[in-house]
């Protein structure tokens, strides 16, 4: 872990050297996917919604989470081959750092979020509980790259496969759409950030709770997809040496 959170703020400063501007830069995609998609929200359709632009950002940031971390993860192997080639060290705080990273990021989101809260004047007590579903959704996320990164380093091109698959994804779950309980469509049911979106914006935006047979679904399904992730990865890391 200690490798890995070297990693992950080493690449933070890395990536805002020289910037006028620095650490608003990971601010910019999801502030500027925002503000277009609420132009056309109101030029396209209306929305019964309440809080609207928050349920947007909301969904926005937690896609931009997902986005990011598995991105870097699907070329994580190959980026670093120089090390796993020559040094001998634990090749999952490569992936462990994509994800730090991105949180790194994600906590200014956050920041951002909490301000345009106020804005609309939403109560921020609810935001304390967002910490722990996003704490599940880090885990379910490191799963998935770990499947990743065995795939990136037996397929060159597999990380621009990702990132088409990513640009089908991000239309397929309810970001800047709404789907209601009597509507959810089939791709929904399937789609894992479907549910991780949802809860989080039951919680902090209309202070529900979800049930505890939907938290205990979430719970299961991390869980199950983090195991087979390390699993995976344990089992191929050996080989990635020969493959890269």
């Amino acid at each position: 872990m200690g490798l890995s959170l070297s990693l992950a703020k080493s690449r933070f400063k890395l990536r805002n050297e020289g910037s006028y501007l620095g650490i608003f830069w990971y601010l910019l995609y999801p502030l500027s996917m925002f503000l277009i998609l609420l132009f056309l929200k109101e030029i396209l359709h209306k929305t019964t919604t309440d809080h609207y632009p928050i349920y947007l950002f909301l969904g926005l940031i937690m896609f931009n989470f997902f986005r990011q971390t598995t991105n870097m993860s699907a070329d994580t192997i190959s980026r670093n081959s120089g090390f796993i080639k020559s040094l001998k060290i634990d090749q999952e705080s490569f992936v462990i750092a994509n994800a730090i990273q991105s949180t790194l990021s994600h906590i200014f989101e956050v920041i951002i979020l909490s301000i345009f809260m106020i804005f609309f004047k939403i109560s921020l007590v609810w935001l304390i509980f967002y910490p722990l579903i996003f704490l599940f959704f880090i885990v379910f996320t490191l799963g998935i790259s770990f499947i990743l990164a065995v795939a990136g380093a037996y397929a060159n091109d597999f990380s621009n496969a990702w990132s088409v698959f990513l640009n089908a994804l991000w239309f397929i779950t309810p970001i800047y759409y709404v789907v209601s309980e009597q509507n959810i469509s089939l791709l929904n049911q399937i789609n894992p950030l479907y549910y991780f979106i949802e809860i989080s914006r039951e919680i902090v935006i209309f202070g529900q709770m979800p049930s505890v047979s939907l938290l205990l679904a979430i719970f299961s399904l991390t869980t199950v997809i983090f195991l087979i992730g390390i699993l995976i990865f344990e089992k191929y890391k050996s080989k990635f040496a020969e493959m890269i």
